[in-house]
C-alpha cells in the first residue's frame, strides 16, 4: 500500500469513527424528540397510592419537558409481571419503571427462579417518596401504648397475629422487623390485600397490623382502630396524636416504605442522568410536596442515580436476612 493509500484509509477510518462515536450519542443528546410517549410501567393496578404518585410524577413532567408520558398499569405476580416486562424493554429512555424497594428487594428471596435479575437488569434512577407505617390494633384490645402491647405479646407468645397483604410485603417485612427488634412472637397471617385484611382487624380476628396510614386512618378517627405508634422520625401531621416508635420507647424501630424508579439496564447514562435532573425538579417542587403529604407520603429524592442503585442493593441484602430469619423459603 502506497503512503498516499494508507494515509487515505488512516482518513476514511477515523470518519468512519467519528460518525459511529456521533451516531451513539445522538439518542441520548437528543432525548426525548419524536412522537414515541414515555411509559412509566407501574406493578399495581390503577387507583392506589403508587398509581397516584406515578400520574402525578409524569403528568408534570409531560409539562415540563414538552413531551407525551403515559402511565402503563401492568399489575400482577407480586410485581414480576411488570419487572419482566420492564427488564426485557429497550434500553432507550422511552421506557421506565415505578419500583416499590421492598418488594423489589423481596423476589430474590421469595422466588427460587425469575426470569430477570432484580439487581442487573435495572439502572436506578432516583427515589421519589418515603411512608411510614401506623400500628394500628382494635379497641379492645388490652394495651393502651405500644410499650403495653409488648408487654402483652411477651406475655403471650405466639397469640398475637398480625395481617400483612402477602409474604414479602411491605406490611409483612414491617411486622417481621418489630418482632426482631422487640423480641416478641408474632404470627403472620397473609390476605391478599390490605383491606381484605383490616376488616379482620375491625373484627378482632387478628390483633396488630403494620399498615401504611391511607388504609387504617379513617377506622382510626372514627374510633374503630387505635393507634399506637407511627414508624416514623416524626409524628404525621394528619395523626398528630399518635407517638411515633420513639417516643413510644422503641427507638430502634424505624419503618418506611420508598417508592422510586428505575431504567433496564442499559440505559444510556446521559439519558439516566436527564431522568434524574428532570424527576428530582418533580420531586422538588412545592405543588408535588404538597399532593403526596396529602396522602402521608413525604419527597425523598436520592443524592444521585449511583446513591438509588446502591440503596437498592443494600436493600435487597437487608429485606433478604429478614425474611431468611423469619423461616420464608423461595419457591
Amino acid at each position: 500500500m502506497s503512503s498516499i493509500s494508507r494515509r487515505s484509509f488512516a482518513l476514511g477510518a477515523g470518519a468512519l469513527l467519528v460518525a459511529a462515536s456521533v451516531q451513539a450519542q445522538t439518542p441520548a443528546s437528543a432525548y426525548p424528540s419524536g412522537n414515541t410517549p414515555i411509559r412509566l410501567v407501574v406493578p399495581y393496578a390503577a387507583g392506589g397510592s403508587s398509581d397516584f404518585v406515578a400520574r402525578l410524577l409524569v403528568r408534570k413532567m409531560g409539562v415540563n419537558m414538552k413531551h407525551a408520558f403515559v402511565v402503563d398499569n401492568r399489575p400482577g405476580g407480586n410485581t414480576i409481571i411488570a419487572a419482566e416486562h420492564v427488564s426485557k424493554s429497550k434500553p432507550d429512555g422511552y421506557t421506565f419503571y415505578l419500583i416499590g424497594e421492598l418488594t423489589h428487594a423481596s423476589l430474590s428471596a421469595l422466588n427460587a427462579k425469575l426470569p430477570f435479575d432484580p439487581v442487573k437488569d435495572f439502572t436506578g434512577i432516583t427515589n421519589l417518596v418515603e411512608s411510614p407505617l401506623v400500628i394500628s390494633v382494635p379497641p379492645q384490645f388490652p394495651a393502651a401504648n405500644l410499650k403495653e402491647f409488648v408487654d402483652y405479646a411477651k406475655a403471650h407468645p405466639g397469640e398475637v397475629n398480625f395481617g400483612s397483604a402477602g409474604l414479602g410485603n411491605t406490611l409483612h417485612l414491617a411486622g417481621e422487623n418489630f418482632s426482631r427488634q422487640t423480641g416478641v412472637q408474632l404470627n403472620h397471617v397473609q390476605y391478599k390485600g390490605a383491606s381484605q385484611a383490616i376488616l379482620d382487624l375491625l373484627a378482632g380476628r387478628i390483633q396488630v397490623m403494620f399498615d401504611l396510614p391511607q388504609t387504617p386512618m379513617p377506622h382510626i378517627q372514627s374510633g374503630k382502630l387505635k393507634a399506637l405508634a407511627v414508624t416514623s422520625a416524626h409524628r404525621l401531621p394528619m395523626l398528630p396524636d399518635v407517638p411515633t416508635t420513639t417516643e413510644a420507647g422503641f427507638p430502634n424501630y424505624r419503618f418506611v416504605t420508598r417508592i422510586g424508579v428505575a431504567a433496564p439496564a442499559g440505559t444510556p447514562k446521559p439519558i439516566i442522568d436527564k431522568l434524574y435532573a428532570e424527576v428530582t425538579k418533580v420531586v422538588n417542587d412545592p405543588e408535588f410536596r404538597t399532593a403526596v403529604e396529602g396522602q402521608a407520603m413525604f419527597p425523598a429524592p436520592s443524592a444521585s442515580p449511583a446513591a438509588y442503585q446502591k440503596r437498592l442493593q443494600d436493600s435487597m441484602v437487608t429485606v433478604g436476612e429478614l425474611l431468611r430469619g423469619a423461616n420464608v423459603q423461595p419457591q
